[in-house]
């Protein structure tokens, strides 16, 4: 499966290349790790991440349910 990252917000990192946040990525955990890092404050918006076969949003940043 592949994941893709979403947010509510642009994404950026200190550490990572802003290309890395809007590539598929093969695994939900790294794509987890990804998404974590391009959140600077949590409470100001939400990220997800989107298992790109189903459109299942299979983690987020909130504390939201998953839809």
């Amino acid at each position: 499966m592949k994941y893709r990252i979403e947010a509510d917000f642009p994404l950026q990192s200190d550490w990572l290349p802003a290309k890395v946040f809007s590539r598929h990525h093969d695994s939900v955990s790294a794509a987890k790790a990804i998404a974590i890092e391009g959140v600077d404050e949590p409470g100001e918006g939400e990220a997800r991440v989107i298992c790109v076969e189903t459109g299942e949003v299979v983690w987020r940043s909130t504390d939201e349910e998953y839809e």
